[in-house]
């Protein structure tokens, strides 16, 4: 039955369990040269040229993975081991996804449900009064933390019966974390100042090593494991091949710095986890300007911190498969979840996303917005056209090719509206929840999202600048002053933009639930033949821009989302993103050099100025005195004659 879910997935990614370096020999081959271009030639003999050594930058550089990209772990403690904390993964482990042994969805050991509860911070006392920390309530964090991040995936790839069929190891932010921690070190060898690291950012990647160091590969054991229970044709594809190492070696001649990764519960709002990320700089690097590169949903949050704090990230920011404006493709998420690509488990369920709060941000709050993103087919289908419509299933890991619009009433509603989404009968306002969810529970769930919707309208009013009485920016809302922000993304790959929508013509289960509604809902949905357009196969290419009021940079790269952040070797773009990451540190360090030349001259200027104005003043107390002892003279003398005069007068009297 596994076997049969490898091969019914087409060119799906799953996740893996862990962190780990890349391949076998081809890793220790990669690692090799990473280090031998960092050491220094007082420390060895190698033969690198002092000319080509990377230079020395203290720029810090922070990434910011995406959604889904950090493990998130139990929080337990095992009072068994002195209180230390057990890192049981329920996001991701490759047990869990492959179903083995066998749990229902709900299973705890892989829930990912927030609870519906919050924290409320203490109120601070202020100049004005009290004001509270931060203008949300905070979720109550629940048992999961960040631990990591998601370096590796598997990349399943079946073709027809003629073709091969591929077990890929895809390093998804494994090879931007591999590159950063080298820098890293390198940029400490060089200094001699004793450190390793300059976090503990990189410190998961040695645990996995550590823990797996006297044991076959976790592809391997995948790869035994099929060899065993089938005879098709599945090949082991390592991608650290020769040109992977030749690409990093090239990027990593570039700079030597410090660098950090920050991984978070993604599961959380964004203001959140924005205000988080600053957080995260401000105490990792104090004092200093950090230059941040980001993919998917670390852009927004990079593009949060950037517009609220544009001094701390002043040397800039490149960002890459950003959700700016297309969030309409999220809908079938919350409203139907998913499987992994395997078929095997479901961690995404409606009563669980509908728990978190990040995605809640990717909506649009007008109709003018939405566009033709979400149509209502129902009145076509009634009248009997062709209509092509693939009721409720799953496009998520599917391949699909560019297709035109289908025509369609817009189907929007407001999505910053609890009443809306239950009016629409969306996932667990729907009747499949009925029977499932008591009405304390729904009740929750209404409280919840009625906070977090707010919140997350604000966050694109404030952050973005969406209007819902104007959809254009106002020429007087244009940005003073934003550090340089790159933009990357791909438009290569077809992306389904448009979901259908349909009224379901008769019930197709004759089963009413407690609350007395039929089981089906009202309303089936099709992810699959709506429009496709240029893409990165998850968001847009016209919708992974900033908006127009900031001034850009815009960089066109030809990899799907899950790539993006890989070496070209692995049909990524990192090499290209990297590019021009160097690129804009490189003008940074030129405006500060100007800008400190420009501050040394005008205080040789001022100096300069002050000596003179010195001078002067000597010259004006001399004149001032020589003009007093000239009309003191005057005075002695105009004295003495009017003394005579008088003298003369008397004698003449007498």
């Amino acid at each position: 039955m596994i076997v049969s879910a490898f091969l019914r997935a087409t060119t799906s990614s799953i996740l893996l369990q862990r962190s780990m370096k890349w391949g076998n020999s081809g890793s220790r081959q990669c690692m090799n040269v990473l280090q031998m271009s960092y050491t220094s030639s007082s420390d060895t003999k190698s033969t690198t040229d002092e000319s080509i050594k990377p230079k020395i930058v203290d720029v810090p550089l922070v990434f910011v993975p995406g959604m889904k990209g950090t493990h998130l772990v139990h929080d337990d403690v095992d009072s068994n081991k002195n209180d230390q904390k057990k890192k049981k993964r329920a996001w991701l482990t490759l047990g869990n996804l492959l179903n083995i042994p066998p749990r229902p969805d709900d299973d705890p050991i892989r829930d990912l449900f927030l609870p519906l509860t919050y924290d409320y911070e203490p109120p601070l006392e202020g100049e004005d009064g009290y004001e509270y920390v931060d203008h949300y309530p905070r979720q109550h964090r629940g048992k999961l933390i960040p631990d990591g991040c998601v370096d590796h995936i598997i990349q399943v790839s079946v073709g027809n019966e003629d073709t091969a069929r591929d077990l890929n190891f895809l390093p998804f932010y494994g090879h931007a974390t591999q590159l950063l921690r080298e820098i890293d070190k390198g940029y400490h060898s060089r200094l001699h100042d004793g450190k390793l690291e300059s976090t503990e950012s990189f410190k998961q990647q040695d645990q996995d090593d550590n823990e797996y160091a006297d044991s076959k590969g976790i592809i391997d054991r995948v790869g035994a494991f099929i060899e065993r229970t089938t005879s098709t044709n599945l090949s082991f594809l390592n991608t650290t091949t020769n040109s992977t190492v030749n690409e990093q070696s090239h990027h990593l001649s570039k700079h030597c710095r410090p660098t950090a990764v920050f991984t978070y519960d993604w599961r959380r709002s964004l203001p959140e986890l924005a205000t988080e990320l600053h957080h995260f700089c401000e105490a990792t690097f104090p004092n200093q300007p950090v230059q941040i590169m980001a993919h998917s949903l670390g852009g927004l949050l990079s593009f949060d911190i950037m517009r609220k704090h544009p001094e701390k990230y002043a040397p800039g920011a490149v960002v890459t498969g950003v959700p700016f404006e297309t969030g309409i493709q999220y809908l079938q998420d919350l409203h139907k979840g998913y499987y992994t690509e395997l078929d095997r488990c479901r961690q995404f369920t409606p009563d669980k996303q509908f728990s978190m709060s990040s995605h809640w941000s990717f909506f649009p709050i007008t109709k003018q917005r939405l566009e033709d993103r979400f149509v209502d087919v129902t009145n076509r289908c009634n009248n009997g056209e062709d209509v092509q419509f693939n009721a409720d299933q799953s496009g998520i890991g599917k391949q699909t090719k560019l297709q035109p619009k289908v025509e369609g009433d817009n189907a929007y509603f407001d999505f910053y509206s609890v009443e809306e989404w239950e009016r629409n009968d969306i996932g667990v306002f729907g009747p499949e929840y009925d029977n499932l969810l008591t009405d304390e529970q729904r009740q929750a769930y209404k409280v919840h999202m009625k906070i977090q919707l707010a919140a997350a309208k604000e966050w694109r009013k404030t952050v973005l600048g969406e209007r819902e009485d104007d959809d254009d920016i106002a020429s007087d809302d244009k940005e003073e002053f934003l550090p340089p922000f790159v933009a990357c993304q791909s438009n290569t790959v077809p992306t389904l933009n448009q979901i259908l929508r349909r009224r379901r013509k008769k019930p197709t289960q004759n089963i009413m639930t407690r609350k007395g509604r039929d089981i089906s809902n009202p309303y089936e949905y099709d992810y699959i033949n709506g429009r496709a357009v240029p893409g990165d196969g998850r968001i847009d290419y016209d919708k992974a821009f900033p908006p127009d009021f900031v001034s850009h940079k815009r960089v066109t790269l030809d990899s799907p989302h899950t790539k993006q952040m890989c070496w070209g070797s692995s049909s990524g773009s990192l090499g290209r993103v990297y590019e021009e990451v160097v690129h804009q540190a490189e003008e940074y360090l030129k405006r500060r050099k100007k800008q400190e030349e420009k501050q040394e001259a005008n205080s040789s200027r001022t100096s300069n100025i002050g000596e003179v104005m010195k001078q002067e003043s000597r010259r004006s107390k001399m004149k001032r005195l020589a003009q007093k002892a000239r009309k003191k003279m005057k005075f002695d003398i105009l004295d003495t004659t009017r003394r005579r005069r008088f003298s003369r007068f008397k004698r003449r009297l007498k």
